[in-house]
C-alpha cells in the first residue's frame, strides 16, 4: 500500500463521517422549519462529498500505481527466472559436452603387425586327461571321481 491510497482512504473516510454530521444538522434545522441553517448544512454536506470524491480518485490513482509497480516486480521476477533457467541449461550442456574421463589404450605397431599376418584360429580340442593346478602353479593330482550320491531325510 502506497502513501496515495492511505492518504485517499483516510482523507474519504473524514469526510464521509463529516457528512454525515452536517446532515444530521441539515434533519434538525428541517424539523425546526429553519431554511437558512438547511442551507448551509446542505453546503457543508456537499462540500464534504466533494472532497470525498476528490480523496477516491487521489486512492484510485494510487492503487493504479500499486498495481503497475506490481506488474513491474513481476516482469523482472519472471525474467530473473528465465535467465536462471538458460544459465542452468547451459550448465547442464557444458557438462554434457565435457568429455568424460576415459582411458586410452595405445596398441604398438608391432602388435598391429601381428594381427594383421596370423588369422585367428580356431582352437583344436586337446586330447589328454583334465590338469588341476595349484595355487603355486604346480600340477596336482586330479581327485578320483566318485559316484555322485544323493540323500533324502522325511
Amino acid at each position: 500500500m502506497n502513501i496515495q491510497m492511505m492518504e485517499g482512504l483516510m482523507g474519504a473516510s473524514s469526510n464521509i463521517r463529516l457528512s454525515g454530521t452536517s446532515m444530521s444538522v441539515y434533519r434538525q434545522a428541517s424539523a425546526e422549519g429553519d431554511t437558512e441553517k438547511m442551507q448551509r448544512a446542505l453546503g457543508y454536506t456537499g462540500e464534504c462529498t466533494e472532497k470525498a470524491v476528490k480523496y477516491q480518485e487521489k486512492m484510485d490513482k494510487g492503487m493504479e500505481a500499486e498495481a503497475e509497480a506490481a506488474r513491474e516486480r513481476a516482469k523482472l521476477e519472471q525474467e530473473a527466472a528465465i535467465e536462471k533457467r538458460q544459465e542452468e541449461r547451459k550448465r547442464t550442456e557444458e557438462e554434457q559436452v565435457r568429455p568424460q574421463e576415459t582411458d586410452l589404450v595405445q596398441i604398438s605397431e608391432a602388435a598391429k603387425a601381428a594381427l594383421e599376418v596370423r588369422p585367428v584360429e580356431a582352437a583344436e580340442p586337446v586330447d589328454g586327461d583334465p590338469v588341476v593346478y595349484t595355487e603355486t602353479g604346480e600340477i596336482a593330482a586330479v581327485p578320483a571321481e566318485t559316484e555322485p550320491t544323493v540323500s533324502f531325510t522325511a
